[in-house]
């Protein structure tokens, strides 16, 4: 499969803390990717660099082929990388409405306002939202809100969805069900997904392969039932352990 994104060497710091430490990380286009790691092993951080919302001071990160960021410089702009992420907190926008909330996360692609509007429908209608355009956030139900901000995500046309655990605060029935939301959205419109998680059940749902990010490097990245059958890491053998609990 193709690389859709490449890093090699990333090193990234916030204040005096080593966060990435000579990173190396591959996600095939439309693989559906698990990244595990410890608190502070660097997940998030990794995800914001991919996107462009970091930059790493050293290392090279090429996106679908052409080389996005590299020692420090970006040279691919966040908008225009074609990747959307879904946050933990979703990030929404309490005082605009549904439909107002996804016109926002349009805002770089530099559309008329028909074809936002078009966007907007459209990932509302692919989220079973649309009757829901003119509801503010405070007013949704979990499960809603979270339709929302995968719709604001959707309506990018993304080549990558990147999920930093927006699914914690859900109940195990509207979990499920937006997992395979997402899914179904994913096998239908071709995107790759990154998922932080450390839930098997998440994984299982929805990712084709596994990675372990310790101490700001992969140190284990294979298929999905490779690493179940054969895991190498701590952090790898404690995920097949919970799930084998879960069974």
């Amino acid at each position: 499969m193709t690389a859709l994104v490449r890093s090699r060497g990333l090193i990234c710091r916030l204040g005096n803390q080593l966060v990435l430490n000579g990173t190396d990380f591959d996600v095939a286009d439309h693989e559906s990717i698990a990244l595990l790691g410890s608190s502070g092993s660097g997940k998030s951080t990794l995800l914001r660099v991919i996107a462009g919302l970091e930059t790493a001071r050293q290392g090279e990160l090429a996106i679908d082929g052409k080389v996005a960021s590299h020692d420090g410089r970006i040279l691919i702009p966040p908008h225009r990388r074609g990747i959307a992420m879904m946050f933990q907190d979703l990030a929404l926008w309490p005082n605009l409405t549904v439909a107002e909330n996804v016109r926002l996360g349009l805002s770089g692609l530099r559309l008329s306002r028909d074809q936002s509007q078009a966007r907007i429908e459209h990932a509302l209608d692919l989220c079973d939202i649309s009757e829901l355009a003119d509801r503010r956030p405070g007013t949704l139900s979990g499960g809603q809100q979270q339709r929302l901000a995968l719709a604001r995500a959707l309506a990018m046309r993304p080549k990558l969805l990147m999920l930093d655990e927006p699914l914690g605060g859900l109940d195990l029935i509207t979990k499920q069900a937006v997992l395979q939301q997402i899914a179904e959205l994913k096998a239908e419109l071709g995107f790759a997904v990154i998922l932080v998680t450390h839930d098997p059940v998440e994984v299982y749902s929805l990712c084709n392969s596994l990675a372990v990010l310790e101490n700001g490097r992969i140190v284990e990245q294979a298929a999905l039932d490779e690493i179940v059958a054969n895991p190498q890491s701590a952090l790898a053998k404690a995920f097949v352990r919970a799930m084998q609990c879960g069974e």
